[in-house]
């Protein structure tokens, strides 16, 4: 009997010996490793990168659109406005963008560095050449209340609603140094340095020998933002000399701007008011500046691959300055959360009497665009835009319409 418990209990403990190997050769599960930790702070999208303490979201924007008569290029502006011969036809662009968001909390605050940049192809001119280029529209850094760096300027009152500015973004970048005080209950102020780039600048017209900058533009702004809307008013100057006369004057300007919600008429609905008189400081009125949006709203649509609406600072022998100004308005309705549409109406003019000069430029605009987007971050907008220019008291006008389709993500 001894014998026989014997062999049970050696046998049982052999089994239990063979069992334990065979579940040590098993593969053992690992716990998840966390290689992506979000970063809830800044919002949705932004992640740690690994290792490190700073956020970081990566984005982009991808368009591209048809248009017809859609070039903002004039040939000439002596005797009367002439559009390009490129207006013709019809043209195809398309862009892609890419975003890096940085940001990281310090001591002083927020550290934060963005750049948005990318490619472009289009057709710009009568015979369908085409051209591709990179560019960089944004690349700044911003701490402590200060903005370093290629960014819009702080004259610019919020974007615009019409869908020809490019991923609603002003085009009248510029490079800054800016210091931005927060007062408190959704009041600001601002002084920036800016570095000048438009044609106002450096062109010349009718017997102007050349521009020089002789200093950064100066821009301040005091900007508030509320519940119901926001509002702002901004002025810039610098100093140029105008090589034709041997002097150095200072061009000015100061405007004005306030956007309404308007959620009795519909969730998302705004109105948009903006105001700018200048004294040789034309571009900061829309007019030598940028595409369609330029500060305030008034442009010509898209390069063409000539030249814009050219209209100096200064005119004539005697180099007098521009006297300009503009006004604006947009209103935005959403007939439903995913249709929407944008109307607009500006008026830009410039004056130079000077007996070698330009005389007057005014430009008026209506415009509308209707944007659907069927699914998140698809959209699909068709935009309509009349133009007419009185230069020198010959006219000349036409209807430039666009299709785009637009994907962010």
């Amino acid at each position: 009997m001894k014998m026989v418990k014997s062999l049970i209990l050696g046998t049982a403990v052999a089994f239990a010996a063979s069992a334990g190997a065979q579940a040590a050769d098993l593969p053992v599960k690992a716990k998840p490793v966390g290689y992506v930790k979000i970063c809830p702070q800044y919002g949705p999208g932004f992640y740690y990168i690994p290792g490190t303490d700073i956020c970081l979201k990566v984005g982009g924007l991808v368009f591209a659109e048809a248009g017809y008569y859609a070039s903002g290029a004039i040939t000439t502006l002596g005797n009367g406005p002439t559009w390009g011969r490129d207006d013709v036809d019809l043209q195809w662009r398309s862009r892609g963008y890419i975003s890096l968001d940085a940001r990281q909390n310090t001591a002083y605050g927020t550290l934060r560095s963005y750049i948005l940049g990318g490619f472009e192809q289009r057709d710009t001119s009568a015979n369908n050449a085409i051209t591709a280029g990179a560019f960089i529209q944004y690349a700044f850094i911003q701490f402590a209340g200060f903005t370093a760096g290629t960014a819009n300027s702080f004259f610019d009152f919020g974007v615009n609603y019409q869908g020809i500015s490019v991923a609603s973004n002003p085009w009248n970048w510029a490079n800054v140094f800016a210091y931005t005080a927060n007062l408190g209950n959704g009041l600001s102020a601002t002084i920036s340095l800016e570095e000048q780039t438009t044609s106002a600048l450096t062109g010349t017209n009718a017997g102007v020998v050349g521009i020089q900058q002789e200093s950064p533009a100066i821009v301040g702004n005091i900007r508030l933002d509320q519940a119901w809307g926001s509002a702002q008013v901004m002025a810039a100057t610098y100093q140029q000399r105008f090589h034709g006369a041997v002097r150095d004057d200072w061009g000015w300007a100061v405007g004005a701007g306030i956007e309404i919600k308007l959620p009795m008429l519909g969730a998302g609905d705004t109105i948009k008011f903006v105001a700018v008189t200048a004294e040789g400081a034309t571009e900061y009125t829309g007019l030598s500046g940028s595409p369609y949006g330029g500060i305030n709203g008034v442009g010509l649509g898209y390069n063409g691959g000539a030249t814009f609406l050219t209209v100096t600072d200064y005119a004539g022998a005697a180099g007098t300055q521009t006297d300009a100004s503009s006004v604006m308005v947009q209103f935005r309705h959403f007939w439903t959360p995913t249709l929407r549409s944008s109307v607009h109406a500006g008026y830009n003019e410039a004056y130079n009497l000077n007996a070698g000069g330009f005389g007057g430029v005014q430009v008026v605009q209506y415009g509308h665009s209707l944007a659907w987007s069927p699914v998140k971050d698809l959209t699909l907008a068709l935009d309509v835009l009349y133009t007419e220019i009185d230069a020198n008291n010959n006219e000349s006008d036409k209807l430039a319409t666009w299709f785009r389709i637009t994907r962010t993500f």
